[in-house]
C-alpha cells in the first residue's frame, strides 16, 4: 500500500512542519490562472470546465497544471449526468428480455462516477474533509506597473 502523498512546501510552511532539510528545492511555483478549456470537451462541460475553474482560481488552487484534471473531472460530472438522466427515466431496476428484474446498469455507471468525482474533489479542496487538510493560498499578487500605480496607497 502507497504512503501518504507529499506536501507540497507552502502548505508545510503555513501548516509550520517544514524543516530545511527536507524542503524540496526544485519544487514547480506554478501561477494560478484560469485556463482556457480544452476543445475535446462539449459545450457543457466546457461551461462547467469555465464555472468550476474561475471557483478554484478564486481560492487560489486552480494553476495552468490542473487543465487535465479538471477536463477529467469535468468529463466524469457528463458521464453523470447521462447515467444519472437514464435512471431517472428507466428507474434503479429494470426487467430483461427473460423478465428478470435487475439493477439499472446506469446506475451503476452514475456510482462509480460518484466515486471517481469524489477523488477528484479532494485533490482539489472540494470538499470539507478536504479543505480541513488543505490551506488555500492567497491568488498571485500582479505584477502590472500601471495596476500597481492604481493601487498605490491602498493596501489593507
Amino acid at each position: 500500500m502507497a504512503g501518504r502523498k507529499p506536501l507540497p512546501t507552502h502548505l508545510k510552511l503555513v501548516k509550520g512542519t517544514a524543516r530545511p532539510h527536507r524542503l524540496n528545492k526544485a519544487e514547480p511555483k506554478p501561477v494560478v490562472a484560469t485556463p482556457e478549456p480544452p476543445d475535446h470537451l462539449d459545450d457543457a462541460a466546457k461551461a462547467k470546465f469555465t464555472e468550476m475553474a474561475e471557483l478554484l482560481a478564486g481560492h487560489g488552487v486552480m494553476t495552468e497544471l490542473d487543465t487535465h484534471a479538471l477536463a477529467r473531472y469535468v468529463v466524469i460530472w457528463r458521464r453523470w449526468l447521462e447515467a444519472e438522466q437514464e435512471v431517472k427515466r428507466r428507474g434503479p431496476v429494470v426487467k430483461t428480455s427473460n423478465d428478470n428484474i435487475i439493477q439499472n446498469p446506469f446506475l451503476a455507471v452514475a456510482n462509480k462516477c460518484l466515486a471517481q468525482m469524489a477523488q477528484i474533489e479532494s485533490e482539489f479542496g472540494l470538499t470539507p474533509s478536504s479543505r480541513s487538510r488543505i490551506r488555500m493560498a492567497e491568488p498571485a499578487e500582479t505584477s502590472d506597473p500601471f495596476e500597481e500605480f492604481l493601487n498605490r496607497g491602498r493596501k489593507a
